[in-house]
């Protein structure tokens, strides 16, 4: 292989795992925002349980 063919093959490889890795990146991120939106809705529902407790 001349450096030309090894320069092509390495930009390649090189782009390919900046794409994976922002893929990563943003499963990572919409993981911590669904996290974050579960324990809101559970706050939510556990606030209102208490409300109808109390109520009854």
């Amino acid at each position: 292989m001349d450096k030309k063919a090894i320069f092509r093959v390495m930009s390649m490889i090189g782009m390919v795992l900046g794409a994976v890795g922002t893929l990563l990146s943003n499963w990572a991120d919409d993981r911590e925002l669904d996290i974050a939106i579960d324990e809101k809705i559970d706050e939510k529902l556990a606030a209102r349980e208490d409300e109808e407790s109390e109520e009854a």
